[in-house]
């Protein structure tokens, strides 16, 4: 019997490896994409996780500058408050939103009129003057707002021409006109209500919602 040679044997060990079950063959190339489909969520994570940490920062930066700075100006508006007297008819509020001063109505307008009072060039033209200093990065909007009597049509018209009495005051100032912006209300964002009033409550109410808001916001 004649022996096969070594490469014989060779080629015969690879046909017959030839002739095997291909078909496990695909679990390799599985694996293979799932790993990389796991290394690739990782690293999406991983940047996702930084990204966030440094957009907290950033964002924490920015509240807290806009604060300190709404703040300041708070301060100041609340101590010319204290030395006018005025404490009762001004009053700030500082919010998510930006600083809100609200004057009650005759601080600057007498009842029923769109001029600024005489008592608003003595006495409130100071606020007005620091809220004209203010970063040119704020925004600026004045509002109107009347009490429920009277004809609808004339509210609405009295409250955006208060708005655009103060506009016009700030231009004065130096304000530019494209920070500002104003609106009128009339007596549909009454501050309290008039449900179950009578009397001398439901005239408390009304010159409650009498008033002028300056929101300054960014």
């Amino acid at each position: 019997m004649i022996q096969p040679s070594v490469f014989e044997q060779i080629i015969s060990t690879q046909r017959r490896s030839k002739k095997k079950p291909r078909e496990s063959l695909w679990l390799i190339s599985y694996a293979d994409l799932t790993t990389n489909l796991m290394a690739l969520f990782i690293l999406m994570l991983s940047m996702s996780q930084v990204s966030a940490q440094k957009f907290d920062a950033v964002s924490h930066v920015v509240t807290r500058q806009r604060t300190d700075s709404l703040d300041e100006l708070k301060k100041q508006i609340d101590d010319e408050i204290q030395k006018r007297g005025l404490r009762s008819s001004v009053t700030t509020e500082l919010g998510m939103s930006g600083l809100m001063v609200e004057f009650l109505g005759g601080v600057l307008f007498e009842q029923g009129s769109d001029k600024l009072s005489d008592f608003s060039s003595k006495e409130a033209l100071p606020i007005l003057q620091i809220l004209q200093k203010t970063d040119p990065k704020y925004m600026l909007s004045f509002e109107g707002h009347t009490d429920d009597v009277g004809n609808d049509d004339v509210n609405w018209a009295l409250s955006s021409a208060r708005g655009v009495a103060l506009l016009n005051k700030m231009r004065e100032l130096s304000v530019a006109q494209e920070r500002m912006s104003i609106a009128g209300f009339g007596s549909t964002h009454p501050k309290v209500t008039y449900k179950g009033k009578t009397g001398i409550e439901l005239e408390k109410a009304r010159a409650a919602n009498r008033r002028v808001v300056i929101r300054v916001y960014q």
